[in-house]
């Protein structure tokens, strides 16, 4: 399999900077996710591991081979990779075999081999059943699952996937993340993925990227991503969560806007601050410090969506589904925190999320 090596990478479109000093090593048989808003330049950064596109600045080694970098350029078709696109690019006119055999076709290859190789990859995407079936018989998951096998067939080196599940219907998209997965658990091959969806990225991943305006603002796993960003767009892209605006000092923020009212605080933030907090990182307490009304309530089978009145300031919680009928409308309510994400107040709080799109 393999380790991707990227090397103070740099990329630009004229005077348009898309990859700004990218440095990281993936390592093999690592699900890698490269996550972020349209524009960021995550898919850039794929086409530049495929060989699609030229690197501005930097190195790029497939293992030890150098494939990008200075007079060095080796030509996709040489990396040994597998690529899986939005479309599914399936030829109409062939059936589900040809399909994934045409690859080893094109190398030449023993008709006893290719049979065996494409058996074996369709056993693993669970399409041994449809070999015989053209591309129109087919569902558009099971249609990217033979996207899937052309790319797996040939053995490659490194899988690179580039926001393959967007044309798939909700519940088809959710299935096809777990059939990903196991794949590439079964095979131990290395992949990058790219998607702005952070359901996928939190799913799929062992490690995320999550890039803005060409540059990483974090990596790490998908839990440290979530519970410990580093800065409010961080927390912001990757799940629900509201911010208020605070002075943190003696062991407490309080919030002017929530009637001065205050939660405990014993970080190293003091002056003024940003509070993170995610709706399910609240919840219902006789003794919460935060006590308000509340004033709307939807009822989505498995939680309840809140929105309680604190002052001038309209808090979200998500409370559980069956808690239903001991809440109403106009109640007064207290409320706890389990996890506070805190960050310095530099004014710039609106113009950073202002660019998420």
């Amino acid at each position: 399999m393999s380790t991707v090596s990227i090397r103070h990478i740099s990329k630009a479109f004229g005077k348009n900077m898309v990859l700004n000093d990218f440095n990281e090593t993936f390592q093999d048989g690592e699900f890698i996710t490269l996550l972020g808003p349209s524009g960021c330049g995550k898919t850039t950064m794929l086409r530049i591991i495929a060989g699609f596109e030229k690197p501005t600045g930097g190195e790029l080694y497939i293992n030890d081979q150098l494939v990008s970098g200075g007079k060095t350029f080796l030509p996709p078709e040489k990396r040994e990779i597998g690529m899986v696109f939005q479309s599914y690019a399936v030829w109409p006119h062939m059936n589900v075999f040809d399909n994934v055999a045409y690859p080893l076709r094109i190398q030449k290859q023993d008709k006893n081999q290719i049979r065996d190789a494409v058996n074996r990859v369709l056993e693993t995407v669970h399409l041994t059943q449809y070999a015989d079936r053209l591309p129109s018989q087919l569902s558009g998951g099971q249609q990217q699952r033979v996207a899937l096998a052309r790319a797996l067939v040939a053995s490659p080196k490194l899988m690179l996937l580039d926001e393959p599940l967007s044309n798939l219907d909700a519940k088809l998209r959710e299935s096809m993340r777990f059939e990903i997965k196991e794949i590439q658990r079964k095979t131990g091959i290395t992949v990058v993925y790219v998607t702005h969806d952070q359901t996928e990225a939190m799913a799929m991943s062992d490690r995320i990227f999550l890039i803005n305006r060409g540059v990483v603002q974090q990596s790490g796993t998908p839990r440290e991503i979530y519970n410990h960003p580093v800065s409010p767009f961080v927390a912001d892209f990757l799940g629900k969560v509201d911010f208020f605006r605070g002075e943190a000092g003696s062991g407490k923020i309080i919030f002017p806007a929530m009637a001065g009212q205050a939660v405990s605080y014993d970080g190293s933030i003091t002056g003024k601050a940003i509070a993170a907090i995610r709706p399910e990182n609240l919840y219902l307490s006789e003794d919460g410090p935060l006590s308000g009304k509340l004033e709307k309530l939807y009822y989505l089978g498995d939680v309840n969506d809140c929105r309680i009145q604190i002052g001038d300031t309209l808090v979200r919680v998500t409370v559980p589904g069956y808690l239903l009928d001991t809440l109403q409308t106009g109640q007064d309510v207290r409320l706890q925190i389990r996890n506070l994400m805190v960050f310095p107040d530099d004014g710039q709080l609106e113009q950073d999320l202002s660019i998420r799109t």
